[in-house]
């Protein structure tokens, strides 16, 4: 909790407007809402991921200072029992019933690319947004991830998938980048004029750890700093991750995206993390 207020009084003097609490999963830090309330009363926004398997009794301590929650809700088989999928359905139920700015979050992953359930759900407990991506390696590169090799074919289904969503009224925001080529030019220009976030080159997210050290991105973690405090303003440790990252933003590419004409100007030819991991040789899926 030191850490935490330290961290808070830097971003009142940062310029710090909106704070996302994530993990892991933040409901099991018992100080969580405590934190969320100190952060709403500096005057900063707090997004909430979660997977949505909390205690009930949790949600009227936090919904007073949570200004959206971004529920990661998954594929039905995925859930171990059918005592989480009550839950998680319990929870979703109350935050609707209260008014909640809800959003849904979906991970699209080797073997869990059906998004039916999701649409369904967000027409029972009236989502209106919806954050997608494909999923990205981890630090080790271990997690159940696509290759590079492999985004081609996904990318036509998450296309499907936002079109699917438009019709419903949904709106929809990509949270990483895309490679430009893996989508047909109507695809591409679709896109962009539907999809939120949508860019074939990525911006620094900015993870902070309870140490205070932070990452450009979690996928990312080797391009960190020791102690976010130690920067005088938001803009500054953006443009500093923005540098660390400069020299390999363009690297470990194939020759179609170096003869591209949008290589370099829209596009880096494929997440930062996904060519890093490929190009140390780690075997992918």
């Amino acid at each position: 909790m030191a850490n935490f207020h330290r961290l808070l009084n830097w971003m009142k003097q940062a310029g710090v407007t909106m704070a996302g609490f994530i993990g892991g999963e933040p409901t099991l830090c018992p100080d969580l809402p405590e934190m969320i309330q100190r952060t709403r009363d500096s005057g900063i926004a707090v997004t909430l991921f979660t997977n949505g398997l909390f205690p009930s009794c949790l949600i009227p301590e936090i919904i007073p200072s949570v200004a959206n929650f971004v529920v990661n809700y998954n594929d039905p088989t995925i859930y171990h029992s059918q005592t989480q999928l009550d839950l998680l359905h319990q929870n979703l139920a109350l935050l609707s019933q209260s008014g909640c700015r809800i959003t849904f979050s979906k991970n699209f992953s080797p073997g869990y690319t059906g998004y039916e359930y999701l649409l369904k759900g967000a027409q029972h407990y009236d989502v209106r947004t919806v954050r997608y991506d494909i999923s990205r390696p981890g630090s080790n590169g271990e997690n159940d991830h696509f290759a590079s090799d492999k985004t081609i074919e996904m990318m036509k289904k998450i296309v499907s998938f936002v079109r699917d969503c438009e019709d419903r009224g949904l709106k929809t925001g990509l949270d990483c980048c895309v490679k430009y080529c893996d989508l047909s030019v109507a695809d591409r220009r679709y896109m962009s004029q539907v999809s939120m976030k949508f860019t074939g080159i990525c911006h620094p997210s900015i993870d902070i750890h309870p140490d205070l050290s932070a990452s450009y991105c979690l996928p990312l973690s080797e391009v960190s700093v020791p102690d976010v405090t130690v920067f005088p303003s938001k803009e500054r440790l953006t443009h500093h991750f923005a540098e660390a990252v400069r020299p390999s933003r363009f690297e470990n590419v194939s020759i179609d995206c170096s003869n591209c004409h949008f290589f370099k100007t829209r596009c880096q030819g494929g997440c930062l993390a996904t060519k890093n991991q490929e190009s140390r040789g780690i075997q992918l899926p």
